[in-house]
C-alpha cells in the first residue's frame, strides 16, 4: 500500500508536467507539480523509515503498481484532448487519490499526521481543477469518495500557506514521523520521517496551489 501511494505521487507529478505542457494556461498544472514533487518526497522518507525500497519498474513501464501504468496513459490521452477533459482528470486524480489515503489513515494510524497533511494538499488540489474545470463548461461525477465528502471539500477553503506553490498546511506547523530529519516543506524543519511543516511565510488567503 505505501509503494502504491508513494507510485501515485509519481503518477501526480508526471501527469501534471505533461497536461501543463499542452495546455500552458491552466495554471494548476503550473503551480501544482512543484507540490506533488514534495509531497513524493514525504512517501519516500516513509518507505526509507520502514526499509522499503523506492520500486524500480520494469524497462518500458513506469510504475510497479498494478494498473497505474494503464492509469497513467489513459489519463494522459483524455487530458491532452481539451482543456475540460485536462481538468476534469485533475479532480479526477485528486478524488482517487484523497479516498485512497484516507483508507491508509485506517489502515497504518501510525502515519496519520503524514497522510491527513497529503489529504490536506490534495483537497486544495482538487478544488483548484474544479474551479478551472467549472470555468470551461465542465462537470465531474464523483467516483472514489462519496458525494457528501465531494461537497464538503468544494465547500471548503483551503489555508493561506507560505510557499509559492506551496500547500496549505504543508508550510504550516513543524511535524514529522519517525527518525531522522523531516523532509523541508516549507520553512520549516520538523524531526521525524515525515514532513517538516515549520511556519510558512505568508500566511492568508489561498493555497498558492489553488490560484488560478
Amino acid at each position: 500500500m505505501l509503494i502504491r501511494l508513494y507510485e501515485e505521487e509519481v503518477l501526480a507529478h508526471d501527469l501534471y508536467v505533461e497536461l501543463g505542457k499542452k495546455h500552458p494556461d491552466i495554471m494548476p498544472f503550473q503551480n501544482i507539480p512543484h507540490a506533488e514533487q514534495r509531497h513524493t518526497e514525504i512517501m519516500a522518507s516513509v518507505l526509507e523509515d520502514r526499509g522499503i525500497s523506492i520500486p524500480k519498474p520494469d524497462k518500458g513501464s513506469r510504475f510497479v503498481s498494478k494498473g497505474l501504468d494503464a492509469t497513467y496513459k489513459k489519463w494522459l490521452k483524455e487530458g491532452r484532448k481539451s482543456e475540460q477533459g485536462a481538468c476534469r482528470v485533475g479532480v479526477r486524480l485528486e478524488d482517487h487519490d484523497i479516498a485512497d489515503l484516507q483508507e491508509a489513515t485506517v489502515k497504518l494510524p501510525e502515519l496519520k499526521d503524514t497522510f491527513d497533511h497529503l489529504i490536506f494538499c490534495s483537497e486544495n488540489h482538487l478544488r483548484a481543477f474544479h474551479r478551472n474545470l467549472v470555468a470551461r463548461g465542465g462537470e465531474y461525477e464523483v467516483e472514489a469518495l462519496t458525494k457528501d465528502e465531494y461537497k464538503t471539500i468544494l465547500a471548503s477553503e483551503g489555508s493561506g500557506c507560505g510557499g509559492g506553490g506551496g500547500c496549505g498546511k504543508g508550510c504550516g506547523k513543524g511535524q514529522g514521523q519517525g527518525k531522522g530529519k523531516g523532509q523541508r516543506n516549507g520553512q520549516g524543519n520538523g524531526k521525524g520521517a515525515g514532513q517538516g511543516r515549520g511556519k510558512g511565510g505568508g500566511g492568508g488567503g489561498k493555497c498558492a496551489c489553488e490560484k488560478g
